[in-house]
């Protein structure tokens, strides 16, 4: 795929590939995106978490993470959890290895890409918090040698300032949700490590909503992934893609990736859910829209197949080997629905 093709809609569809601002990393196109810089300084100054435009999303102002989409009513949820967004690669253009947070493009495409488009999915579920980050440059994924790892680093050093700001300031020992996809997945792997593998925030943990990066079960310790939609304390993760595709990489791994099924919620392989069960894909243009047009099965190699779209004439054209762009968009109410009802379990199975 394209780096300017992008992630949007038909009027009639789900998803077309070209006009609009794309978010997909190259861990998952196969892109390769040739080194620029030859080293990582200049280091763009660090954010500030105690400053507000430090953050993308905040539960007590208006930002983007608070929207619903047009179209299909979409449940209000209990509002109970706090949630933690990370959100994936918009950095693509340039030689630096890491994003400045004073470039008011890149955070306005953060907002109005990933962070209305999924953060947004949890905002029922509870109170969103999503930091502004030092993203590493799409590169690090195509390159993949030390100053790639030194970048993926320094991304998640944010990451970790931010989530400690919130422990201190602003935790009311609520029940937690992290949720993140692609470059974001990646340092939620790192923060999940840290802070909750076998660590006293595990129990608090509802469940982390982490697509679009290989997770393996041996990255932890303790922490599980989920099996059930209703399952505590543990991951959820899958890579989309389309039946019959699987990328070369993943068989290079020594244990396929963890996956389970974001309209069942469960782990079975090889079976296709009932189409009667996909609640809806949210679109470009931010409408609930096309409910039934997604069957998806789980493979052995750990992805998700996704078929060709059940849309009456374009679904044949819609249809791609990659579907990363919509790990959370083709899944968007199935994903809100299941995030609260893991949070009615534990309210009932504390």
């Amino acid at each position: 795929m394209d780096l300017k093709s992008v992630w949007c809609v038909v009027a009639a569809g789900v998803f077309v590939v070209s006009g609009c601002k794309r978010y997909e990393s190259v861990v998952e196109t196969g892109l390769h995106v040739e080194r620029i810089a030859t080293a990582l300084e200049p280091i763009p100054a660090a954010p500030a978490y105690g400053q507000e435009d430090s953050w993308s999303a905040l539960p007590w102002r208006d930002d983007a993470a608070d929207g619903l989409p047009k179209g299909r009513t979409v449940s209000e949820g209990p509002g109970t959890a706090d949630v933690f967004y990370l959100h994936p690669t918009i950095f693509e253009e340039g030689p630096a290895w890491n994003a400045s947070l004073d470039s008011a493009a890149l955070n306005e495409a953060v907002d109005r890409w990933p962070v209305r488009h999924q953060a947004a999915i949890f905002n029922g579920a509870g109170r969103v918090f999503a930091p502004r980050y030092r993203q590493a440059h799409i590169r690090v994924f195509s390159v993949g040698d030390s100053l790639s790892l030194a970048a993926l680093k320094l991304a998640y050093s944010d990451v970790r300032a931010a989530f400690q700001h919130f422990l201190s300031q602003w935790d009311e020992g609520r029940p937690l949700i992290i949720a993140a996809h692609s470059q974001g997945s990646w340092h939620a792997r790192w923060l999940l490590q840290e802070f909750f593998d076998g660590q006293p925030l595990q129990e608090r943990l509802v469940a982390a909503y982490i697509p679009g990066m290989d997770i393996y079960p041996s990255d932890f310790k303790q922490l599980s992934a989920c099996e059930t939609p209703t399952d505590q304390h543990c991951y959820c993760a899958w890579m989309s893609y389309g039946t019959g595709y699987v990328p070369a990489w993943l068989g290079q791994k020594e244990e396929p990736p963890s996956a389970i099924h974001p309209i069942t919620w469960t782990t079975e392989v090889g079976k296709a859910n009932d189409r009667k069960v996909h609640l809806g894909a949210v679109r470009e243009s931010f409408r609930n829209k096309n409910p039934g047009s997604i069957t998806a099965q789980l493979r052995p190699e750990g992805v998700l197949w996704i078929d060709q779209p059940h849309i009456f004439l374009v679904g044949k054209w819609l249809h791609r080997d990659n579907w990363h762009v919509g790990d959370f968009n083709l899944f968007w109410d199935n994903i809100r629905t299941n995030a609260h009802e893991r949070l009615e379990a534990a309210a009932v199975n504390p």
